[in-house]
């Protein structure tokens, strides 16, 4: 086994590890971003075949090393029925938004955080499982095509009046559980991850560094400092989609 997978130069080793660590410190801070700059990285760096499965397996440890250091904030009703939906919308693999073009979805998505950021408050969203378990199945279907759409989720989890330690923590929980769904579906359905455990282990390891860094700097931010930054994040990366929805520029270059 190379250490290197073949087909990758040291080069983009590096520049993939240093995508890991600077999308973790912003994590660490705000719950996401991190998985929207590694994924843009990677769709300019790797095998197509190989994105998908590889940030997904990346983003599964970031989100376990977050939900880890929280541990002790993290709203478990929530994460059990956010993994409930999670489980059935990976089952589900896709197959009802395969037929839709990618820029559809995409759309849709960023106009949906749009709103919630935006908006008046939606009230349901703190009322019972049923919308934990909605969104669990939809973000699930949602990232075995994309692979982040943390700000999906998080973007209703915001709204639960969580403080910034709770709503990381919860928000880690539900992502890893669904990350680490994918991955063995992916596994499931044929991919190679043997062959890649070299490079995932430094991505890893750059998730854990820059994982503790930016809870670091959470625990000396304000209520209000993080949620004006995170709305402002949100806003960013939506409007990121968007742009890459309507043929602005592309993800892959």
């Amino acid at each position: 086994m190379e250490f290197i997978p073949v087909g990758i130069e040291t080069t983009t080793a590096v520049a993939l590890l240093a995508a890991t660590f600077i999308g973790n410190v912003i994590s660490g801070m705000m719950g996401v971003g991190g998985g929207i700059i590694l994924l843009a990285v990677m769709a300019n760096l790797m095998p197509a075949a190989a994105i998908i499965p590889i940030h997904g397996i990346a983003q599964f440890g970031a989100n376990i090393f977050r939900g880890t250091i929280q541990r002790a904030h993290i709203d478990w009703l929530t994460f059990v029925w956010f993994a409930v939906g999670s489980l059935v919308g990976v089952a589900i693999g896709g197959s009802i938004v395969v037929t839709l073009p990618p820029d559809i979805l995409r759309g849709a998505l960023a106009l949906f955080i749009l709103y919630t950021v935006w908006a008046p408050k939606l009230k349901f969203v703190s009322e019972g499982k049923v919308i934990t378990i909605v969104v669990g199945v939809a973000s699930s279907i949602l990232t075995m095509f994309f692979g982040a759409t943390g700000p999906f989720a998080m973007a209703l989890l915001s709204q639960r009046g969580y403080s910034p330690q709770e709503l990381i923590g919860t928000h880690s929980a539900c992502m890893g559980a669904q990350h680490a769904l994918k991955v063995v579906a992916f596994g499931v359905l044929g991919f190679a991850f043997v062959e890649w455990l070299g490079l995932i282990a430094m991505l890893l390891l750059a998730s854990l560094a820059g994982s503790l860094i930016g809870s670091y700097v959470l625990g000396r931010m304000s209520a209000g400092m993080f949620a004006a930054a995170l709305k402002a994040l949100l806003t960013l990366l939506a409007v990121n989609l968007l742009a890459v929805a309507l043929g602005l520029y592309s993800i892959t270059g």
